[in-house]
């Protein structure tokens, strides 16, 4: 019973995922600017973006490292 109801979703679940197909044009390859991003630097705002995307990736990096301190510091005081 649970193997036909799991063939059941998987095929609906397929018919859930499908996208209608969108034609790729000429005009697709050559397109070079971005509008969002050279809106954000025309008003000075992409500065703010990337500043913010720093300071995520500096806490990510010392929460990874006081992580492993920690680790580290509890792996030595283990009996061996």
């Amino acid at each position: 019973m649970k193997k036909l109801l799991t063939i059941a979703l998987l095929v609906f679940s397929l018919s859930a995922l499908a996208q209608e197909k969108i034609p790729v044009t000429d005009s697709d390859y050559s397109n070079n600017s971005v509008e969002m991003a050279d809106l954000m630097r025309a008003d000075g705002k992409i500065y703010v973006l990337v500043g913010i995307i720093v300071i995520i990736f500096a806490g990510i990096t010392v929460y990874v490292i006081n992580t492993d301190r920690k680790i580290t510091k509890l792996e030595k005081n283990l009996p061996s």
